[in-house]
């Protein structure tokens, strides 16, 4: 008898054996897509798909599920490449501990961004080592990532910090996770679009949430388009027959893609945030080598006023730390109305690129008070791999 879907989606081999449902999948991607599959079950474990679901498969949170839970065949080349980071650190020292965690949803996005840009130095020709990176003494301040230069014996640490969402940030993506979940849980062959006016109080969440099911269900049977109102949000979901016809209709007339949750407007402070981060971040760092500090804010850019002023903000607190030779803010967003740059102001350098529907930010930040400093290789190694 064949599993229930729901059951077989926390298992690795439901998602090699779906690799054949997906179109647009050329020969070679699809072996590619199967390989990181197969590697990563190696790798994970058998549970990890039950673990970073919390046994139940409708809360994709976590982002490897999402990833999953896409069937666009992009998602599975991000896998692929998650895979490729932690091939090319196989054997790198206490890579276990990190290993261990990445069921941990909270965690993720700090620790990919730690496998991504250790595999990156790896594949330049330098060894890592993973926390601890120090004697574990005294309650040693530990650094996430030790690089040497096995050819000059140059040693160097590295700190990754995420800068989280603030409060209302976190609302709204608990609200979305409702929303997510709730559908998932009917059916996978629903298609919705939210856009939100406020975020909803935990009240008004609830009794939203059981608007939507009921919709969701109406929509499921009846093969058509069901309208959610509230005073938080407009939604429309509908089943995926119809959705080339009525979702992306409605979606086009209010600004949407099909499939986004948009919304609410919320008042940020980017750049006093990335400056509490450095300060806090260099005093785990030693005061007597070089230093490099890579912070994952996705959204820095585009609501910090632009690269200019995230410099002009930022970059005199950086001087501060003459330990602190380099800090590289990196973020990741959807636009593809973006096109790749690269550019320079005095010695920092903004690169962006456009990879599998992905826009790449990368500021780097280079203090020219540092007393303690990166020889010019391994510093030219940081400029190609950001």
């Amino acid at each position: 008898m064949r599993k229930n879907c729901k059951v077989e989606f926390l298992e690795w081999k439901y998602h090699v054996e779906s690799l054949e449902g997906i179109g647009g999948y050329q020969p070679l991607e699809k072996h590619q897509a199967k390989e990181a599959l197969l590697y990563l079950h190696e790798t994970l474990g058998d549970d990890f798909l039950a673990r970073c679901s919390a046994g139940d498969p409708c809360v994709a949170r976590h982002p490897i599920a999402q990833l999953l839970a896409n069937y666009a065949p992009s998602s599975r080349t991000r896998i692929a490449e998650f895979a490729g980071y932690l091939r090319e650190l196989k054997g790198s020292q206490n890579l276990n501990g990190v290993l261990a965690r990445l069921h941990d949803a909270t965690q993720f996005e700090h620790d990919s961004l730690l496998i991504k840009v250790a595999a990156k130095l790896v594949g330049e020709g330098l060894r890592v080592r993973f926390e601890p990176t120090q004697p574990v003494v005294n309650d040693q301040r530990q650094p996430d990532l030790k690089l040497e230069d096995t050819l000059t014996g140059e040693v160097v640490f590295l700190e990754v910090v995420r800068q989280a969402p603030g409060k209302r940030e976190r609302e709204i993506a608990d609200a979305n996770s409702a929303v997510i979940a709730a559908m998932s849980g009917i059916s996978f062959n629903l298609c919705y679009s939210v856009l939100w006016r406020q975020t909803p109080s935990e009240d008004e969440l609830a009794d939203i949430v059981e608007r939507m099911k009921k919709c969701a269900m109406r929509a499921l049977n009846e093969r058509t388009m069901v309208l959610v109102e509230a005073n938080s949000l407009e939604m429309a979901v509908c089943h995926e027959d119809v959705k080339a016809t009525l979702l992306d209709a409605w979606c086009k007339q209010r600004g949407l893609s099909s499939g986004e949750l948009l919304g609410p407007t919320i008042q940020f402070n980017d750049t006093a945030r990335l400056k509490a981060k450095i300060y806090r971040k260099q005093k785990q760092l030693p005061m007597d080598s070089a230093n490099v500090i890579v912070i994952l804010a996705a959204d820095a850019f585009l609501r910090g006023g632009g690269v200019a002023r995230v410099i002009s903000e930022v970059e005199d607190d950086v001087f501060k730390y003459d330990h602190i030779h380099v800090v590289i803010v990196h973020g990741e967003h959807g636009d593809p109305r973006e096109v790749p740059f690269a550019g320079y102001e005095r010695e920092h350098q903004y690169t962006r690129s456009f990879v599998d529907g992905k826009v790449g930010n990368n500021l780097m930040l280079v203090n020219q008070r540092a007393r303690m400093r990166l020889s010019d290789g391994l510093l030219a190694i940081f400029r190609q791999i950001f």
